[in-house]
């Protein structure tokens, strides 16, 4: 299944255009990642590091498993929920901004584009996992419709500091019958 490009324009400060990722962001994708990682609003840090990483990653990310980017401040994937058994139906967001570009409307935008995609390829579930001090993704989860689960207490240990992870999830009723 293609993915359409999502032509959405972010206000007030510029023209943004969502689309499907392919291998030339691969590079990007990965920078904006590091700089999450580095501004401690990432959890894993061993992640894209490899050019051959990158471009594995990306290519794993079609379908109902789409990757996109918002020319390139930003990035969102849905990639498959990892529980046992797998869970048909229910993905997991990643999305992360630009540091230069957060606070501007690209998130909202990215999120806007990921639901409706999730929802025209069938997807009945989102969920989503950030660290508890990204006030920014709290804001974005409300905004958009998405509930706060609970909190998993000292999940995971960044430059020796052990930090919790929120657990948010987003619903698509039209997709739940």
């Amino acid at each position: 299944m293609d993915t359409p490009n999502l032509n959405i324009s972010a206000r007030p400060h510029f023209r943004l255009t969502v689309r499907p990722a392919d291998l030339r962001d691969a590079s990007d994708i990965a920078r904006i990642y590091v700089q999450a990682t580095q501004d401690n609003l990432a959890t894993f840090g061993n992640f894209l590091l490899t050019p051959e990483e990158r471009a594995r990653w990306v290519n794993e990310h079609t379908g109902k498993y789409p990757l996109l980017v918002a020319e390139l401040n930003g990035w969102a994937a849905l990639s498959p929920y990892l529980v046992r058994p797998s869970m048909e139906g229910i993905v997991e967001l990643l999305i992360y901004i630009d540091r230069d570009y957060r606070h501007h409307g690209v998130g909202r935008e990215l999120m806007r584009a990921v639901l409706a995609l999730a929802e025209t390829v069938g997807h009945f579930k989102l969920v989503g996992r950030f660290l508890a001090h990204n006030d920014a993704g709290r804001r974005l989860c409300r905004m958009t419709g998405w509930r706060e689960v609970g909190v998993h207490m000292k999940h995971t240990k960044l430059s020796e500091r052990w930090h919790d992870v929120v657990v948010v999830e987003y619903l698509i009723p039209a997709n739940l019958k």
